[in-house]
């Protein structure tokens, strides 16, 4: 696959959300990722995600930005087609680095996978 991460890779819009959080979904924790996904309901779509950085946790937008580009630098250099819809949800009061959250986005992504 290419390493690229084009928009209709992305999960956007509130059907499609409202669809992942709905009904019967699974979810894989890895720290300091949760990561909730459903089988496709569609035929012919790659493997859509979404990354949610709660406010909570972190206050200035800045930190969530930045949080929300390496998680999908992260997803985007290690991605598989896997045929789900799946939300990166951050879960940790701390800034993490790169490496330790695309070794999270692996470790989910091979979870995800064996089952």
């Amino acid at each position: 696959m290419p390493n690229t991460l084009k928009k209709i890779e992305r999960l956007h819009g509130t059907a499609d959300t409202e669809n992942l959080f709905a009904g019967k979904k699974k979810s894989v924790y890895v720290h300091p990722l949760r990561v909730v996904y459903k089988a496709q309901s569609e035929e012919g779509l790659p493997t859509r995600i979404m990354v949610i950085v709660p406010k909570r946790f972190f206050k200035h937008a800045v930190d969530r930005n930045l949080l929300k580009r390496r998680l999908r630098e992260a997803y985007r250099l290690n991605k598989r087609d896997l045929k789900y819809d799946i939300a990166f949800i951050y879960s940790s009061d701390e800034m993490a680095d790169f490496s330790t959250l695309e070794m999270s986005v692996i470790k989910a992504l091979e979870k995800i996978e064996t089952t």
